[in-house]
């Protein structure tokens, strides 16, 4: 896989965990946990979306369960707006 050198700016605890784990041998660099963190949280996103793409597809298959999330979205929504008027007044 083909890499590229990029500089980045990270929380000093993490910093300081990365180089822990290079010192204890279980990463060979900090390059390496950083990029171990990234292709975790990219597989639990991309996993997050295939779920709700499961979800809408299984919504629209059914016309009760879209009656039902049209029904709590306005209600969600009605709250929002009625939160919106007590903040503004």
């Amino acid at each position: 896989m083909t890499t590229k050198a990029v500089s980045v700016t990270i929380e000093e605890h993490l910093l300081e965990y990365a180089n822990a784990e290079v010192a204890a041998g279980r990463a060979r660099s900090v390059s390496a946990v950083v990029n171990a963190a990234l292709a975790r949280q990219a597989d639990a996103d991309r996993e997050a979306d295939a779920t709700v793409r499961a979800a809408v597809e299984s919504v629209r298959s059914d016309p009760a369960a879209a009656r039902k999330v049209r029904r709590m979205t306005e209600h969600v929504l009605a709250q929002r707006d009625q939160a919106a008027l007590r903040t503004a007044e």
